[in-house]
């Protein structure tokens, strides 16, 4: 989260790295006075090994993209069912769909390092997340955007308007809306679509309250080294996914700061992420979606101020091939053949959020099978401290909750994808403990 980045170069031995919309991307630039920001797509291939099944227009694609325009869909179907526990046994079935437009103002030669972007959502169906019984999501993708109550249809919604100027080699500023659950760790992200779907293992969940799914904010990139990237924040607390945002600068404000790093221990790819944040002037209420409770049910906060603190870190254990291979930790994909593990640590004023103390850890492989070099699976358990105090007529609700989940995702072809997904929820409510599995197809186009 909120360590997306861009690079921008003029020439080939500059690379830099840009905050924005949940992305990562890496360009050496040709020696052209407009390289642009965005790396090039590539469209081409035939349909069973194309990276977009729509392929590339009869060259018509490529020809936008050399010009600064490029675009995609990302189609995510889920079905999902509580065998065991939970509230209730029963399956449901859904889906999300983002559009993703890019127009790198750059590439065109009308405004050196500029970049906008936009990304509309559309949402159908129903998932087992009030069913499970659990306080965190189990299928984090069909809590985008953020709805009222759980699983809204949701027709067509715009979460990110995003334009990012870069000043200088080291420098950059981003304003507009942004996708806040962005998770820059190469083993623990993809937004509930390609690797973990329990939302525990995507994002920050104790600080839930101020960290909405899509906010209004500006925020300032600093990368004084090609390993290190620093950002600051300030954004609206309460989510904009069909809002302009500016209605709710009275509400509330969160400031975050971002130290991402980059390094190799035994000449394996590492990293880790280090993230305080602050926000002010709001009442600390309000759920919207990203806790199975329903609102009302938080007793009335004491304070208008609050904090939290998460620590990450992702590390390669062993690589098949070149280790020294780029990797995009924000893509939510592990990029080399291999085995790593994560972990990562939360905690929050407990006067305020209903999670005060979070930890997870777990394991992940790409092409351990003959044959299957990007197929990857994965093996995680979380804990969370909950801050019982907050809760109002809860009875029997527990001071903790605890999760396993276990998934393995096939490549059919490098724009489809099929996931396999079982999780066991021990819920801090008063729920017996569900056993749920699933399994989920994603498509970009």
């Amino acid at each position: 989260m909120l360590t997306n980045r861009f690079t921008h170069a003029k020439n080939a031995a500059v690379v830099l790295l840009l905050v924005l919309s949940g992305q990562l991307f890496t360009v050496t630039s040709a020696e052209a006075e407009s390289s642009g920001i965005l790396p090039l797509p590539d469209y081409s291939g035939d349909f069973a090994k194309r990276a977009y099944l729509l392929g590339d227009f009869d060259g018509k694609r490529d020809e936008w993209a050399q010009k600064g325009i490029t675009f995609d869909i990302d189609y995510n179907q889920y079905f999902q069912g509580v065998v065991d526990g939970g509230v209730d046994t029963g399956s449901e079935y859904g889906g999300t769909i983002d559009y993703n437009i890019n127009v790198d103002f750059d590439r065109m030669g009308l405004i050196p390092g500029g970049l906008f972007q936009m990304r509309a959502v559309s949402r159908y169906g129903r998932s087992v997340n009030g069913t499970s019984g659990a306080l965190i999501a189990v299928n984090t993708d069909a809590t985008h955007p953020t709805t009222e109550t759980l699983d809204d249809d949701v027709t067509l919604w715009l979460p990110v308007i995003t334009y990012t100027q870069f000043l200088s080699e080291t420098f950059g500023l981003s304003i507009g809306k942004m996708d806040m659950f962005g998770s820059s760790n190469e083993f623990a992200g993809g937004k509930g679509r390609t690797q973990w779907w329990n939302q525990n293992l995507n994002m920050p969940t104790s600080p839930a309250l101020i960290v909405p799914y899509s906010a209004l904010g500006i925020a300032a990139i600093y990368m004084p080294t090609p390993d290190l990237t620093i950002t600051a924040l300030v954004s609206t607390i309460n989510d904009t996914s069909n809002h302009s945002g500016f209605d709710m600068l009275d509400d509330g404000l969160t400031a975050i700061v971002t130290l991402e790093y980059k390094y190799k221990f035994n000449d394996l790819p590492g990293g880790f992420t280090l993230m305080p944040g602050y926000g002010w002037d709001n009442e600390f209420n309000e759920i919207d979606g990203r806790l199975n409770i329903e609102d009302g049910q938080l007793v009335a906060s004491t304070k208008d101020d609050t904090w939290f603190f998460s620590a990450d870190m992702w590390q390669y254990l062993w690589v098949e091939g070149d280790a020294s291979q780029p990797i995009d930790t924000t893509d939510g994909r592990q990029d080399l053949q291999g085995v790593g593990i994560f972990s990562r640590i939360q905690a929050a004023d407990e006067d305020t959020n209903p999670i005060d103390f979070y930890f997870s850890v777990g394991i992940n492989a790409k092409g351990l099978i003959d044959g299957r070099d990007n197929d990857a699976m994965g093996m995680a358990y979380s804990y969370n401290s909950v801050n019982k105090g907050r809760f109002l007529d809860i009875i029997g609700i527990e001071d903790s909750s605890t999760a396993w989940e276990l998934f393995y995702n096939f490549e059919l072809t490098p724009a489809v994808h099929l996931t396999l997904d079982a999780q066991v929820v021990d819920s801090a409510l008063p729920i017996d403990t569900a056993t749920i599995v699933g399994t989920s197809l994603q498509m970009r186009f």
